[in-house]
Parts: structure tokens; sequence; C-alpha cells
């Protein structure tokens, strides 16, 4: 088999029929799926309290859940695989080495991710998606059914619910195959387990591994979509992209509604993971089919979202130190003991969070009138490039931003 460093050294081609430039699109699904995160992050990020009798906080709990939960994440993870996607072809358009530059990239993250999961908030993603990220240089030169086909196999057997349905010896065979089982099997041989275990590091640093292997599926489902030309089709046929994702996220959103309402049907428990991802794809679909027309009245509804997902590297690091700051029950490390803001019930907790997230879409509309990236986001492309890009708009470029 080819590996990366091989085929580093062909001839290697930018995908045939992917869009060459910024996909606007993508900073609008960025943007919907750090609001997303955010709200299924809320709760953790405030130690928001629920009681029974608490009718609204309970709704809202049950709603953001429904909506958002175990799909904001794939959401995310799926637009990821297709920044990698981009950033390969826009490195192998300009002439240059991909795989050294990704690598660096990569490298940043972990190191962005390692200082957050530690010394601010445990609820962090960077970690995992840095990790996730090295794995995917060893699918970028792949084709697309190869694609296809890793990230069906890598949801058959990260998805433990739809093996509930299987017979025993299938189960059983595809638990054996999942790279979770290896991991596991793999720190089982080490000889003192519990000093394992007992080191924050390295227990969270293996969490956030079998995390990451699990994702992955979602990643390379992101990357076949970029290489199928899902950006450069959809778009010329937007209401057929909106009714698709209409009708999946509907779909999704009811598997997802039964499925919390515990009713007792394998077939709901065995499809939840099906119903997640209904709901990122639907949403995908949808936001394609929305924006496809540039100055349409649906695409303006999506414009306030568009800063904020360009920014959403900066944005998401202000969430956690925003809030662990504020609040007592999240921080870590050096931000364990900030926080000055008790439990709050979650009718109150949900207000805030939407109302800072309306915060950060308009600070961030109007620092991008200024800057040309985000402060992390500059940091982190002039760690990938290793050279100190440009960070202020010059005044005509300024004066043209809308």
């Amino acid at each position: 088999m080819t590996t990366p460093e091989a085929a580093s050294d062909l001839h290697l081609k930018a995908a045939a029929g992917t869009p060459n430039g910024r996909i606007n699109v993508l900073d609008q699904l960025r943007g919907i799926a750090l609001f997303a995160i955010f709200m299924c992050n809320l709760s953790h990020l405030t130690g928001a309290s629920l009681d029974e009798g608490d009718v609204i906080g309970n709704f809202l709990w049950k709603a953001i859940d429904v909506l958002f939960g175990n799909s904001a994440r794939p959401l995310f993870s799926f637009m990821f695989g297709i920044s990698m996607m981009l950033i390969f072809d826009a490195a192998v358009r300009k002439g240059r080495r991909p795989y050294p530059m990704l690598l660096r990239r990569m490298l940043m993250l972990l190191l962005f991710g390692s200082l957050h999961v530690f010394a601010v908030w445990n609820g962090d993603i960077l970690f995992m998606y840095a990790l996730d990220g090295f794995m995917l240089m060893l699918f970028l030169w792949m084709p697309k059914p190869v694609l296809l086909l890793s990230g069906i196999v890598l949801f058959l057997v990260t998805a433990y619910e739809i093996q509930t349905v299987m017979g025993e010896g299938l189960s059983s065979a595809l638990q054996t195959v999942s790279p979770a089982s290896w991991l596991y099997n793999g720190v089982a041989l080490i000889p003192n387990q519990e000093a394992f275990f007992s080191s924050p590091y390295l227990s969270t640093g293996f969490g956030e591994l079998v995390l990451a292997v699990e994702h992955l599926t979602f990643f390379l489902f992101g990357m076949y979509a970029y290489r199928s030309g899902l950006f450069t089709r959809l778009p010329k046929h937007p209401i057929l992209a909106s009714a698709l994702g209409a009708g999946l996220l509907l779909l999704g959103w009811t598997g997802k509604y039964l499925y919390s309402s515990e009713w007792n049907n394998n077939w709901i428990t065995t499809l939840h993971p099906v119903a997640c991802f209904a709901v990122t794809i639907g949403a995908v679909l949808l936001i394609i089919g929305l924006a496809g027309r540039e100055g349409s009245r649906t695409a303006r509804l999506l414009e306030p979202f568009r800063a904020v997902g360009r920014m959403a590297f900066t944005n998401y690091l202000m969430q956690s130190l925003v809030f662990v700051s504020l609040f007592k029950a999240p921080g870590e490390g050096i931000f364990a003991s900030l926080g000055v803001i008790g439990s709050l019930p979650m009718a109150a907790v949900v207000p805030i969070g939407i109302a800072f997230f309306a915060l950060q879409m308009i600070a961030s509309h109007y620092w991008l009138r200024r800057f040309l990236y985000g402060p992390f986001e500059w940091l982190w492309r002039a760690g990938t490039n290793l050279e100190l890009t440009p960070f202020k708009k010059s005044q005509k470029e300024s004066d043209g931003t809308s």
C-alpha cells in the first residue's frame, strides 16, 4: 500500500471539479456548528443546575440535546476534513509540499489544544482534532471510493449502538477490529496501569486519542464530500439541496427525540447514531441550499454566521476563557481557582449563552473589517506557513469590506 511519504514523492494534483479559493458557505457552516457546540457545552461551562421541578430548564436541556447533541461535533469534524483537503489542494496548486505544511499545522493545533485542555477547560476538542489531523494525513491521497469505504467501515465499528441488533458473532468481530479496542488492548500490556491512569496527562491524552479514533469517520465523510464536488454541484440546485437537507433534519430530529424519550424500542436505540449523523448531513445540505444563490434573501439570513465562522478558532477559545473565568465549576489548571458565579439554573444559562454568542457575531464582524484574520487564526497560519503573514487590512481593503 502506498504511504503518504511515498505519495508525496509522486506528482500530486489537486482534485478535479473542486473549488479553487475560499468557500463562503463553509464559514457559515462553521459559524452554525460553533453555535451548536457552544450550546452543547454551555451546561458544562457554567455548571448549570437542573432540578426535576424546573420545567423550563428541563425543556431547554432536552431541546439542546435533540437539536444539537451528538450532531454538532460530527458537523465540525465533517468540515475539518474538508479544510484538510482545501489546504492540501491549495498547497499543490501553488507547487508547495502539502504534508510538511499540514504536519506543522497539526502540531500547532496540538500545542493550543494541550494548553487548553490542561490549563483552561477539560471539555476541549482542539487536542482531539489535532490527533485526528495527524491520522487524516494517511488518507489525503486516497481516491474517493476508498475514502467513502473507510468512513463507512469506521462508522460501523465505532457506532456501538448499531451493533446491538447484529448477531453476537458479527458484533464481536466488529469490536475486535475496532481501533479503540486495539488501543485498550495496548494499554492492558502496560505493567503499571494504575500509574498510567492516575496521571492526568496520560489518562486525558489516552481518552482524547480514543475519542479521536471514534470521530475519524466524520472527518473522512467530509473529505469524501469535498472530493465529490459537493460545493460545486449542489449550490447549482438550491431547492433540491434544501429539500434533502430539511428532510434529513426532520428524520434525524424525530429519531433523536424518540431516543431521548426513552422509548423501549431496540430499533430506536440502534438507529440513534444514524439519526445523529442525519442531522449533521441535513444541516450541511440545507445551509448549502439556502446559501446557494448569492445575494438571495435566504443567503442574507446566513450572513451573520459568516464572520463568526471565519474566526471559529478564536471564538471557540474565547467562549471557554470567558466562561471558566466567570463561573466556578469548569476551570482547569490555572483557571481552576477562578470564577465568581456559582451554579445557575438552565433557564438562566441559555439566554446568557445566546447573548454572548450574539456579541461574538457582532465583534467578529467589526474585527474582520479591520483585520484579515482572527488573532488565533493568524498565529495558527503563521506557524503553518513559517512566515508572518499580513494581519491588518490596508486602508483600501478596509474601505471595500461590507
